[in-house]
């Protein structure tokens, strides 16, 4: 999941050559939808068609909805020409999943068996209890909270079980809201995504991919995540179940979790522009020099440091990210995930 624009208040920009360079350099596709468009999104929508529509080895588009700007009209207008889904930001238009607005919305994703993408970030608890309601009254909905669910987590998942129409993906950028999700929802309802220009789709993919190894998932349960089970849902089939998640994984050993939770530390600061802080300088003592068992594991995190630490401009597509934030959060991945591959 991908975002474009150039007017969104965040001051977080992305074009779409941007977008294209990025998901060939890790050889990947994407859903794409606008940024907040404060002028309304009847034209950012017509964009992303566009895009989409020229570039169909990599992108599909999902119509994002205002529910005081005809959203059922648009969304008819939007799947007409292409779209494969539909984009909810309930913070970014200030409304409810429970808006009456949007109860057309619901019932034409429960007739077509649509995608709707729902942010679900911080700030927001009540998008869960609502979404979970809208789950049960459209079945064939398939209803995506984002951001790992963050912001309403914990009153989502007692609730699991009884909507299999309701997904989360993991376009998040801490490592243990991922590893709570892979730990505690069926692999079948996760799905991978990066939140480009929030999150690269490089660094998402070492999260989720490494994440999902070290939670002892099989080839095909992580295929589902990387993008099986999401390309079942743009083409409106229906969900594939890859099996329950393993009951036992192996305990993080005390010096990679000593370093992984030192890493947490600086990635935290460095995601809002500021100075790593002292939790740097710890972490590269940590790793020098590398002994013991995961001796591999941690001079694999020495060389993501030293390579953050001579990282002086900050990306394009991040601008607000302390330079060299990418391969700090990869090196807590790593430091997370022995029995994943050891970099090279």
């Amino acid at each position: 999941m991908t975002h474009l624009g150039l007017h969104d208040p965040a001051g977080l920009e992305a074009t779409s050559e941007e977008l294209l360079e990025a998901l060939e350099d890790v050889d990947s596709r994407a859903l794409v939808f606008p940024l907040k468009e404060p002028a309304g999104y009847r034209e950012a929508n017509e964009k992303m068609l566009e895009l989409a529509a020229a570039h169909p080895e990599r992108l599909n588009a999902l119509a994002r909805l205002d529910p005081a700007d005809d959203p059922l009209g648009e969304a008819e207008r939007c799947l007409d020409g292409g779209a494969v889904g539909l984009k909810l930001h309930p913070r970014g238009e200030d409304f409810d999943i429970s808006d009456s607005r949007l109860d057309e919305v619901f019932a034409l994703s429960d007739a077509r068996r649509l995608p709707i993408m729902i942010h679900a970030g911080v700030g927001d608890p009540e998008v869960g209890p609502d979404t979970i309601t809208r789950a049960k009254a459209h079945a064939n909905a398939r209803l995506i909270l984002a951001h790992c669910a963050v912001g309403a987590f914990d009153r989502v998942l007692p609730h699991v079980n009884e909507v299999p129409n309701l997904f989360f993906d993991t376009s998040w950028w801490n490592p243990g809201d991922v590893w709570g999700l892979l730990r505690l929802v069926p692999p079948s309802r996760v799905l991978y995504a990066s939140d480009l220009p929030f999150g690269g789709p490089a660094q998402s993919i070492v999260l989720t991919g490494r994440m999902a190894m070290q939670a002892g998932l099989d080839s095909t349960q992580i295929q589902s995540i990387m993008g099986g089970q999401l390309e079942r849902l743009i083409n409106h089939e229906e969900p594939l179940d890859v099996g329950p998640r393993p009951e036992d994984v192996p305990a993080l050993p005390p010096d990679l979790e000593r370093l992984y939770v030192t890493l947490c530390t600086v990635v935290e600061p460095m995601l809002r522009g500021e100075p790593p802080g002292q939790g740097f300088e710890l972490a590269k003592v940590c790793t020098e020099p590398p002994v013991g068992n995961h001796a591999h594991m941690i001079d694999a995190v020495r060389r993501l440091l030293d390579a953050a630490d001579e990282k002086n401009e900050p990306d394009p597509l991040r601008p607000l990210r302390t330079p060299g934030f990418d391969l700090v959060l990869a090196a807590a991945v790593v430091a997370r995930t022995p029995q994943a591959s050891t970099p090279t």
